[in-house]
C-alpha cells in the first residue's frame, strides 16, 4: 500500500486535533496537524487497534432512577463495543450501588471491568437510604 493517506480526529483531549497521516507500506512516514505527542500516540494506537472507553447505562431496581450510569475502567477494543453493550443489556442491579463498584469483571474477555459512575441509594418507604 504505497502512498496511502489517512485522516484522524484525536480524542485524547478537548482540542481534537485533525491529523493527516501519510503511510508507506503500512508505516507512518509523516503526520500533520497534531499539536502534541499524545496525538501521535493516538494515531499509532488507531492504526494498530482502536480503543475506547465505553459509557452507557444499565437497569437498576429500588433506586430513585431506573438507570445506573456505568463505564469501562480502561479502554477496550472499539470492535467489541457492541458486544459489550449486548452483554450489559441483560444486567439489572439492585440498589444500593456506590461509585466505582464493579458491576461486571473482565467484560467480554477484554480485561476491563464495568464500574458504576454514580451512587444509587436504596429507596425504602419513600426515603433513600
Amino acid at each position: 500500500m504505497a502512498g496511502e493517506s489517512k485522516h484522524f480526529t484525536c480524542v485524547i483531549c478537548p482540542i481534537g486535533c485533525e491529523i493527516d497521516v501519510q503511510l508507506e507500506d503500512g508505516n507512518v512516514v509523516s503526520t500533520e496537524g497534531n499539536k502534541c505527542a499524545k496525538s501521535e500516540e493516538f494515531v499509532l494506537q488507531e492504526l494498530k487497534e482502536p480503543m475506547r472507553i465505553l459509557t452507557t447505562t444499565i437497569r437498576i431496581r429500588g433506586a430513585k432512577w431506573a438507570m445506573l450510569p456505568v463505564r469501562t475502567d480502561e479502554p477496550i477494543p472499539k470492535r467489541l463495543l457492541f458486544k459489550v453493550i449486548e452483554e450489559l443489556a441483560n444486567i439489572e442491579m439492585q440498589a444500593p450501588v456506590k461509585v466505582s463498584d464493579v458491576i461486571v469483571s473482565d467484560v467480554a474477555g477484554t480485561g476491563a471491568n464495568i464500574v458504576a459512575t454514580r451512587n444509587m441509594k436504596r429507596e425504602e418507604k419513600g426515603k433513600f437510604v
